[in-house]
């Protein structure tokens, strides 16, 4: 349901905006596929004229071990091209396409950095932080919930980073009378409450869930652990923790890069392109649909 939203959204609005985007994108392939071969081109030269010489005894054997070098620096140039280009261009998305995404569903907008550190302090998840940066911070509504998500590094002391990935904060219409944490089994175990086992063979198997008391635990729901599953495989988490006290829930994603997305040899303009990105937006929301239970 949330894709073909999305899909409708970016035919209709997105994809009449973005056409000089897709000509940047274009010159910009072509000049880094003409960087590449040339360099890449020079290092076979370079390493054919290496494997000529020891043979033939064409250049002095001292000059070799440069020629060797500089068949390595020139090969390795072309490659490393490649990925900082794409590096680059990914991070071009984020900034100036990742914001035309913002608007179907939950209509996202620019939110102040480092906001509400309290709710991370009071989710227990993430602890013995310093300091916490926000490199880009959404706060948007779907069904009466407030959502926030933010690309967030938190430094514990000594300059230590404790986290860093994607924070989503979400604020639900009700209150429980529980404080359940759930952490992937990469993250540790949290030792202030007790382990509690929801006879979930395939949760069980990813996760600790932990509980202050045995109230409200029907919403960790069959529903509800794929939308978390979902949520981990759709943000290509590291490691996931969540915690879900009174009306908030608190989901830490770790990830090496937080709200990257797309690929430099992709083209623009087909919206099956983007789909690593509405997947990431339609999970969360699916995981808001999965707290109402029925």
């Amino acid at each position: 349901m949330y894709e073909q939203i999305y899909y409708k959204y970016f035919n209709e609005k997105i994809l009449p905006v973005i056409g000089k985007m897709e000509k940047e994108r274009v010159s910009t392939v072509c000049k880094v596929v003409i960087c590449a071969i040339f360099f890449v081109a020079i290092g076979f030269a370079l390493a054919g004229l290496f494997i000529y010489s020891i043979f033939n005894k064409l250049i002095p054997p001292l000059l070799l071990p440069v020629i060797l070098f500089a068949t390595y620096c020139f090969i390795l140039k072309g490659i490393t091209s490649v990925i900082v280009a794409g590096k680059e261009y990914q991070n071009k998305l984020v900034k100036d396409v990742l914001p035309l995404f913002l608007e179907p569903v939950a209509n996202f907008k620019n939110w102040p950095a480092n906001r509400d550190t309290e709710t991370i302090i009071d989710a227990g998840i993430l602890h013995n932080f310093e300091s916490r940066e926000d490199a880009a911070s959404y706060f948007g509504i779907h069904k009466g919930v407030n959502i926030t998500v933010s690309n967030t590094s938190l430094t514990a002391p000594v300059n230590r980073t404790l986290f860093k990935g994607t924070l989503i904060q979400i604020e639900l219409p009700f209150n429980i009378q529980n404080h359940i944490i759930m952490l992937s089994k990469n993250e540790g175990v949290y030792t202030r409450y007790r382990q509690i086992n929801l006879h979930n063979r395939d949760m069980n198997e990813y996760v600790y869930v932990f509980a202050r008391n045995t109230n409200d635990l029907d919403y960790i729901s069959e529903k509800f652990w794929e939308a978390v599953k979902k949520l981990g495989t759709a943000y290509i988490a590291k490691g996931l923790a969540l915690s879900f006290r009174g009306n908030t829930i608190l989901i830490a994603l770790r990830q090496k890069k937080p709200m990257q997305f797309g690929f430099l040899f992709r083209t623009l303009l087909k919206p099956e392109n983007y789909d690593d990105l509405i997947a990431r937006f339609t999970a969360i929301f699916e995981l808001i649909d999965s707290c109402f239970i029925e």
